[in-house]
């Protein structure tokens, strides 16, 4: 079990976001997630450039959640083919590591 980072995006729906944010949460998925709003992102599709209002997501989470946590977000992202990038941090502060690496109480 090792610390993972998971960076997705979500569409502009501050509600939906939240019960989505709260449900990963309340399943255990994630020990945090962090929300940066107003983000403008930029992308080609079907040979156009589009432009849409987004949400980033920093899921802190453990290797060993994240297959749940991934079907999770494709099931519940309104996204067709949700963003999902993981980075494995190389270091850790070890008093945040020991709040990261938990058990379901």
């Amino acid at each position: 079990m090792e610390p993972t980072i998971l960076i997705t995006t979500y569409t502009n729906k501050s509600r939906a976001l939240r019960y989505f944010i709260v449900e990963m949460l309340k399943k255990w998925l994630a020990k945090s997630v962090d929300r940066i709003n107003y983000v403008k992102s930029y992308y080609i599709q079907d040979g156009e450039i589009k432009k849409e209002d987004v949400k980033i997501l920093i899921i802190k989470t453990t290797s060993d959640k994240k297959e749940i946590l991934e079907k999770f977000i494709k099931a519940k992202n309104i996204a067709p083919i949700p963003q999902i990038f993981y980075i494995k941090p190389e270091e850790i502060n070890p008093e945040y590591l020991s709040r990261l690496i938990w058990t379901k109480q």
